[in-house]
């Protein structure tokens, strides 16, 4: 009798072979980990410019669109009555549109930099300088207050002393810190000049990824459909649209609501009169990006500039970016937003804290969105899960555990049975078809 290997065994040594792999690399990475997380960062630091290049592109994407499909076709009308058509008038527009988004781009860092630069430079200025008279304001004001209290004013003032013998041992040490300033200055204009270097290069290719992004997202759609079926290709499809509708969403509504609150801010600390509006009108808006967190660490340093020259007025800062927020939160957001994420307020705390925890403030920025791609891929999929089922997907069904359908439907049942039954008839052909490939002599013993 011939031997006829099994293809159901063969895959599953296969993947036992392929699972055994991973595990070993997977054991020694973890105790290689400086060697694996060097290699790691020296991949990422050469893919830097490309990811770069797709970001500059994806950021600029909207802008050329505004300029490709409304702007020119306008203006080209003015003087031709002809409609544009055509592979070659098309490309020129696509290269004319790409050309102004970057102008736009340089126009806003520009802007940016003559105005609010100078501002931010005379305020941070104007703070080094009278630091002294500020410091002692607010000695005197701690004077005036603990005045009742000396005991309380007794831990000031260790903790001040403390503070003042570390800062002139400091001062005494300082020749001794020059070398490590001078090497830290060196190792921070380094990786300046890399960044500006990374920033060119990313402009470079966000101009060819914008020129040909139809071809390139042909391809991947080309690649996807030769991998995959068409239920699993539409399903990458649908998701790779609902990453691009949550992430264009909450980026741009994310920098306009910004934008919102700093131009609201300075305007009431100019009519409060608050000190360096600019600078705390900067700070509040540019914090403000950041999800739930971002208002509360925006006010800190707000608040110790204004406590350094009136302690009261401080107060009076508090209550106004409280106020502020609450106006943010209740009716700028949810206009802006509206349903992008699709997160739960607890979820969009976790997905700060776990971003932030991993990846610092970028990590705090784009926790939400990533974590909302996640969470509605694994709604989706669960309820497409209980859909074949026959169960509801409405979370508020099954609130009450003696209210689930537990009898298992009448159409899943039969599905069983045929199964089995199948299975059945599949072993009595294996049987019959060994039986009938028996010798003589092994008829005899069996």
């Amino acid at each position: 009798m011939k031997f006829k290997p099994d293809k159901k065994y063969i895959l599953w040594g296969i993947t036992a072979f392929l699972v055994s792999v991973c595990v070993i690399l997977f054991v020694f990475a973890v105790f290689n980990y400086p060697v694996f997380a060097k290699g790691f960062s020296n991949f990422v630091k050469v893919l830097t410019p490309v990811v770069d290049g797709f970001l500059i592109a994806y950021l600029l994407n909207p802008v050329m669109m505004f300029y490709e499909e409304k702007l020119i076709p306008r203006v080209y009308g003015l003087f031709s009555q002809k409609k544009p058509e055509g592979v070659r008038t098309k490309r020129v527009f696509r290269y004319i549109s790409i050309i102004l988004a970057l102008l736009s781009l340089a126009f806003v860092i520009m802007l940016f930099v003559s105005i609010m630069v100078p501002q931010l430079i005379e305020s941070i200025t104007s703070i080094a300088q009278q630091f002294p008279q500020y410091a002692n304001n607010m000695v005197a004001f701690i004077n005036k207050t603990f005045d009742d209290n000396p005991q309380v004013l007794d831990y000031f003032y260790m903790y001040y002393d403390r503070f003042e013998e570390w800062a002139g041992g400091f001062m005494k040490n300082m020749p001794s810190y020059a070398n490590q300033v001078f090497s830290s200055v060196s190792h921070g204009i380094a990786k300046s000049v890399s960044f500006v270097w990374n920033i060119i290069l990313g402009l470079v290719l966000s101009v060819y990824i914008l020129s040909f992004k139809e071809k390139f997202m042909a391809q991947m759609r080309k690649i996807t459909l030769a991998y995959f079926n068409r239920r699993k290709a539409n399903d990458i499809f649908d998701g790779v649209r609902e990453v691009n509708y949550i992430f264009g969403n909450y980026i741009v509504s994310s920098i306009v609501d910004s934008l919102i609150i700093g131009v609201l801010c300075f305007i009431l600390c100019l009519i409060l009169r608050f000190p360096y509006p600019i600078l705390i009108s900067f700070i509040v808006g540019l914090t403000n990006i950041i999800p739930f967190f971002g208002p509360f660490i925006g006010a800190v340093p707000g608040t110790l500039i204004i406590f350094m020259i009136s302690p009261i007025r401080a107060l009076y800062f508090i209550l106004m970016i409280l106020i502020l927020q609450q106006m943010d939160g209740n009716v700028i957001k949810p206009r802006l937003f509206g349903s992008s994420t699709g997160l739960p307020a607890f979820w969009v705390v976790v997905s700060i804290l776990v971003g932030g925890g991993l990846f610092g403030v970028m990590g705090m920025y784009l926790g939400t969105p990533v974590f909302a791609v996640i969470y509605n891929g694994i709604r989706r999929h669960i309820a497409r899960k209980l859909e074949m089922k026959g169960l509801p997907s409405d979370t508020l069904k099954y609130v009450r555990s003696d209210e689930l359908p537990y009898e298992i439907p009448e159409s899943e049942r039969k599905d069983e049975e045929s199964k089995a039954a199948q299975l059945i008839e599949k072993i009595k052909d294996k049987i019959e078809d060994r039986m009938e490939n028996l010798s003589p002599d092994d008829e005899k013993k069996q």
